[in-house]
């Protein structure tokens, strides 16, 4: 895989008794910060594990374990990973600060520019992933409950995208339709043969 995009969803999750720091200030309301990570097409590649609404994309993209699992795209051979400007200081590629009392000179404009337009297929991913309402109005089942439900979407909209990944043989063990036979032919049935 080539290079990826890295960014933050806030899913609203509403208040919860005895629970700190699901308040996002930026969005103005309780939830859980998501981080997702696409391809450069748009497509949803990972999403990780739920953060607090409040902690910061930095911060929840190192606690997520996205960081860990995408560790070689950022690394500084690696095949790269870009994010906006709240990741800065996390070793991915980010947009130029303005300093404090100057401009951004013209070529760092034109770096912005050409990064943002490439970040816009993340922005794209983030918003086919809220096409789930338990994403987009709210989740309001117990919050133990959220990661599998995220995960489960997760895995939903990956296999409407890129479809079910190919059978793996496994020559002849209990877990094979003709177990013991050593015939596995079974396993290569399409999708819609598998009922």
């Amino acid at each position: 895989m080539d290079d990826v995009l890295v960014d933050g969803l806030v899913v609203p999750i509403g208040e919860r008794d005895g629970i700190e720091g699901l308040y996002s200030d930026k969005k103005g309301y309780c939830g859980q910060n998501v981080q997702v990570v696409a391809t450069l097409s748009g497509r949803l590649a990972d999403v990780g594990d739920p953060c607090p609404g409040s902690m910061h994309d930095s911060r929840a993209f190192r606690q997520s374990e996205i960081a860990a699992r995408w560790a070689a795209h950022y690394e500084p051979d690696g095949m790269g990973m870009t994010g906006d400007k709240g990741y800065q200081g996390a070793g991915i590629r980010t947009p130029y600060k303005k300093p404090p009392g100057r401009e951004l000179t013209d070529a760092r404009k034109a770096c912005n520019t050409a990064l943002n337009r490439i970040r816009a297929a993340v922005e794209r991913a983030i918003a086919h992933l809220k096409c789930w309402k338990v994403l987009k109005t709210g989740f309001r089942r117990s919050l133990e409950d959220f990661p599998a439900v995220l995960r489960t979407v997760t895995k939903l909209k990956v296999f409407r995208v890129y479809g079910l990944p190919p059978p793996t043989p496994c020559a002849g063990t209990s877990c094979c339709p003709a177990s013991g036979s050593g015939d596995c032919s079974t396993m290569s049935r399409t999708p819609t043969e598998w009922r």
